[in-house]
């Protein structure tokens, strides 16, 4: 586990590097019950890793033919987080987090698994996730071993500043991320748009796949990047997270279904 914490440290560095890849899976059951997934592929970090700390310091903390594979419960991850409410630890207590890790191979993967209990739950669950208090740099910090009492960076480049801007409503028949003008306007004040944005000047991509299973086919989708499965029950979105700085408006969405 010592391994596992100081590579994830070095996650945080690389976390707006374009080194991996997310698909977010939403599946809801005919009762408003379902699972969040997030999938991040961070394989391509490996190699930057060894570039940035080299190959022999690299092998020191992660000896060739090192594999890790564990699961860890979510509720141990947020206990260690001072900044996030009792409502938001109860929405995510069931979770998980599983993480693979061999560097032979050039494997890193981390796969999120939150069961919610209803569509409304969903929505809380949603938002939570997206903000910097229970957000992606947050549970790297848990799994790091890192607490930081008084929030973390908050000038750190974090992904979820990406989704944070959305406002996300769930329940029955309905879906849809609305852009908030307020959130987007205080994004583009803070100095992590300015990194970001030079981040992104540089051609770097991180490709964001949104898949979402419906309980009941479609009715009607309003953004033109949905595609949906032939039995209209599944809705995919797919674009590079770094476009959303340009046109945030693209990436909204209402499904009725």
């Amino acid at each position: 586990m010592k391994q596992l914490r100081y590579l994830f440290a070095g996650v945080l560095i690389f976390l707006l590097a374009g080194c991996f890849e997310i698909q977010e899976q939403i599946d809801i059951k005919p009762d408003g019950s379902g699972e969040l997934t997030v999938n991040t592929d961070m394989s391509k970090l490996l190699e930057a890793m060894q570039n940035y700390m080299g190959k022999e310091e690299m092998e020191k903390e992660m000896p060739p033919g090192k594999i890790i594979d564990t699961t860890v419960m979510m509720r141990k991850l947020v206990d260690t987080m001072q900044n996030v409410s009792a409502e938001s630890k109860e929405l995510v207590k069931d979770g998980k987090v599983h993480m693979k890790l061999d560097p032979d191979q050039k494997i890193f993967t981390s796969d999120i698994h939150i069961p919610f209990s209803s569509q409304g739950n969903l929505q809380k669950l949603y938002n939570s996730m997206n903000n910097q208090n229970l957000g992606f740099t947050q549970l790297f910090k848990g799994l790091s071993g890192k607490t930081d009492s008084a929030g973390g960076d908050r000038d750190a480049p974090d992904m979820n500043q990406f989704n944070a801007i959305y406002d996300f409503t769930s329940r029955d028949g309905m879906i849809s991320r609305k852009l908030n003008e307020q959130k987007w306007k205080d994004l583009q004040q803070s100095p992590q748009f300015a990194q970001t944005k030079e981040a992104a000047g540089m051609g770097i991509s991180i490709p964001y796949t949104l898949t979402i299973h419906l309980p009941r086919p479609v009715k009607k989708v309003d953004n033109e990047l949905a595609k949906l499965s032939p039995d209209k029950k599944q809705v995919q979105i797919q674009y590079n997270l770094f476009d959303v700085f340009d046109h945030p408006e693209k990436f909204e969405f209402t499904i009725d279904y």
